[in-house]
């Protein structure tokens, strides 16, 4: 998908930073991009309309970024809980990046944040998605960044029996 097709809805309960998010995305030539003020209006609008990308803050009254995108994911109804979902947000603590990967979020994007830093983050989750992952426990992309190859004993069926034999 390119940048100027995708439809962008931006959540932060601040109106300023709202402003700032919109003008770097119609800067980047993205054309649709709607906005909600806290997570509860946010939701409302993911029930009704499809998006591509979820702009969202940690910090809001009511309901945080973290548990927006932890209910979105599992709303089995909702046409938008597949959505990439970006984490646009002043906390940089270990706790609240990882409550905010364990929800869900593909990509964690720290303030102040620049066009180049933004531009990262859209690049990867419209060009380099990780594969999305449904269980019980978790649905997001996948929480892995690497693929390191298996150095230890293998123990499962034909790939072990072939291991033995050679």
């Amino acid at each position: 998908m390119r940048l100027h097709d995708a439809r962008f809805l931006v959540v932060d309960d601040h109106q300023p930073m709202r402003e700032i998010l919109k003008s770097l995305l119609f800067g980047l030539g993205v054309r649709h991009v709607d906005e909600a003020r806290d997570a509860a209006a946010a939701f409302e609008m993911l029930k009704f309309a499809a998006y591509d990308i979820l702009l969202t803050d940690y910090d809001m009254a009511g309901e945080t970024g973290v548990q927006l995108t932890h209910r979105l994911r599992r709303a089995h109804a909702n046409q938008n809980r597949r959505i990439a979902v970006i984490m646009v947000t002043g906390r940089a603590e270990g706790p609240v990046i990882l409550a905010a990967r364990d929800a869900g979020v593909d990509e964690y994007l720290i303030k102040p944040l620049t066009t180049a830093s933004l531009c990262q983050k859209l690049d990867a989750v419209l060009n380099r998605r990780r594969a999305f992952i449904e269980s019980d426990s978790y649905m997001g992309p996948d929480r892995r960044r690497r693929t390191l190859p298996y150095q230890g004993e293998e123990r499962r069926g034909a790939t072990a029996q072939a291991a033995r034999q050679a």
